[in-house]
């Protein structure tokens, strides 16, 4: 039952009207209302964490028409040669037609995120785009791992979302290496600091210590790295001697 005052997932969002960049249909989305959830800080591995939402669910932007894809930050950032790649190979083979909810559920945001993976290999899209939406995709089964233990779900299913979420850890791990040898920052938006604290958390979160030091000890002797980040990386350096 909801408290007194208690808000709702649906006192957080709102329906955007988007004009598709590729087939130029009118469609809804759904967006988290600016300045509404009170933002409480990043987890490990950097997922956002909000009160009474999580906003990662409705980061995906999907034409219901077409079946492009993307990030908020990258929709519609589409060459031509690009938006024929995805009229050429997504929207004759797209069929993921969704019924009116009033939120989206987890399973809905994870294959909204693999549409904006399938839109990401069709156009050729950077490396670190790809590693972007495989952490996405981590966050997402991260955040229904919490959610089926709070609705008291099966163990099973449980098990599984933990699977899902390391094999998409690692994605974005390898990713993101070959990222930061191929790219100049900023990577997916973030900075070469960032990125280097990043990989430090996914290479612990992928048993890989050694390399975890070698990334963390590139922040703590950085010149740049502000004080906050060289802090979390010795948090995490410190899990790693605990353990």
């Amino acid at each position: 039952m909801e408290g007194i005052g208690q808000k709702k997932e649906t006192d957080y969002i709102f329906d955007k009207t988007i004009k598709c960049d590729v087939c130029g249909k009118e469609f809804k989305t759904k967006q988290v209302r600016t300045g509404k959830a009170r933002f409480v800080g990043t987890d490990a591995v950097l997922k956002p964490l909000y009160e009474g939402i999580d906003t990662c669910k409705y980061d995906i932007i999907l034409c219901p028409h077409c079946g492009y894809a993307a990030a908020q930050r990258n929709y519609g950032h589409l060459t031509p040669k690009q938006r024929k790649a995805i009229r050429e190979n997504v929207e004759p083979r797209f069929k993921a037609k969704e019924n009116e909810t009033e939120t989206y559920s987890y399973e809905r945001a994870v294959r909204r995120c693999k549409m904006a993976m399938l839109t990401e290999m069709v156009t050729g899209g950077k490396i670190s785009e790809s590693a972007y939406l495989c952490l996405k995709l981590a966050w997402l089964y991260r955040g229904e791992i919490e959610e089926t233990k709070t609705n008291g779900g099966s163990q099973a299913d449980i098990d599984k979302y933990y699977k899902y979420e390391h094999e998409y850890l690692e994605d974005a791990y390898k990713g993101f290496k070959q990222a930061l040898e191929t790219e100049y920052p900023p990577i997916a938006g973030m900075d070469e600091m960032t990125i280097y604290y990043l990989l430090t958390s996914l290479a612990v979160e992928c048993g890989n210590m050694a390399e975890a030091k070698q990334y963390g000890s590139s922040i703590l002797l950085s010149k740049t790295a502000s004080a906050k980040l060289k802090n979390k990386t010795r948090d995490v350096l410190e899990a790693i001697k605990n353990n």
